[in-house]
Order: structure tokens, then sequence, then C-alpha cells
């Protein structure tokens, strides 16, 4: 993560007025930040230094618009345009959420299972999780085959290994 990330997160975490939904902005900021990452042209454009700033703001404003992004939202935006760092839009959404993660309490599961999972199975790993740890679980999923069945959770420097590979592993080293 850059230097600048974090003091641009807390920055925007306390200026947000209270009962803000950060949530929904960085559901709503995501997919200005995919879009980033999908369409070269329009981070060329959003970067490119030759363009006008007015011209680049009111592109931003109308994605901002279109994907739902709030008032308090566009301005941060904004913010992030006009001191030049548009392209490091991820990094700054990730630092906010992880500011937002350790004020509320929330750990962060990197979970892999064997298939992709329905809502309920999210649900259930989840729930395992939070009961385990006690505090509330926000999941990334991945998918890999390898571990045929189950899942491995990956919480800071915890491991939380349910994955038939593993059973079998210690199956094979009971027998031995």
């Amino acid at each position: 993560m850059s230097r600048f990330a974090r003091p641009y997160a807390q920055a925007f975490l306390e200026t947000v007025p209270a009962g803000y939904d950060v949530e929904g902005f960085l559901a709503a900021a995501g997919a200005i930040e995919r879009a980033l990452g999908e369409d070269s042209r329009l981070k060329t454009f959003l970067t490119a230094p030759s363009i006008p700033i007015d011209a680049k703001r009111r592109v931003l404003d109308e994605l901002s618009r279109r994907t739902g992004v709030d008032e308090v939202g566009r301005r941060f935006l904004a913010l992030v345009l006009d001191r030049r760092r548009i392209a490091a839009l991820d990094e700054i959404l990730s630092a906010v959420r992880a500011a937002r993660d350790r004020a509320s309490g929330v750990v962060e599961a990197r979970v892999t299972v064997a298939a992709p999972l329905d809502d309920a199975g999210k649900a259930r790993i989840e729930q395992a999780l939070a009961r385990q740890l006690d505090r509330r679980v926000r999941m990334k999923v991945e998918v890999d085959p390898k571990i045929l069945a189950g899942f491995v959770a990956r919480i800071g420097s915890e491991i939380f290994d349910a994955s038939a590979a593993r059973a079998i592993e210690r199956f094979q080293e009971a027998v031995e």
C-alpha cells in the first residue's frame, strides 16, 4: 500500500458526517475503481497531465452519479483527482475499508474453497468463523479445487483449515 493511502482514508473517515453510509460509498466507488482497472482509456484520461482538470472533474462526477456515489463521496473523489491520486483509488478505498473495519471490530477472512459458494454457504462459513473468533467477519472468497472440499480461512496470522485435503493428511499421519 502506498504511503498516502492511509492518510486519505483517515481524513475521509474523520470528515464524513455521523451515521454516514461508508459501506454504500465503498460499493459505489468500487464500481469506479473497477472501471479504472478495466478501461485503460478512462484511466489514461483521468491521469493525463495534458487534459484540463475541469474536463476530468466532469467525467468523474458523471461516473460518480451513475454508480450512485453521494455528494460527500463525490467531493472526496474530486479531492483524490485534484491531488493526482486517482490512479491509486484502489489502494485508497482498501485503506478506507481497513480503517473502517478496525474501528468497528470487523476482521477480514481470506477463505479458500474448492468450488464457488452460494450465499447460504458463504453465510454459514462467515457465521462459524465469527463464533470462533467472537468478532464480526468479512470474507474474501477464492476458489482452489486442490483443497477438494471444505475451506481454509486465513485471518491475520491464524489459519483455520477445514479442508478435505487436510483431513486426509491428518488421517494418514494417524495411521502411520
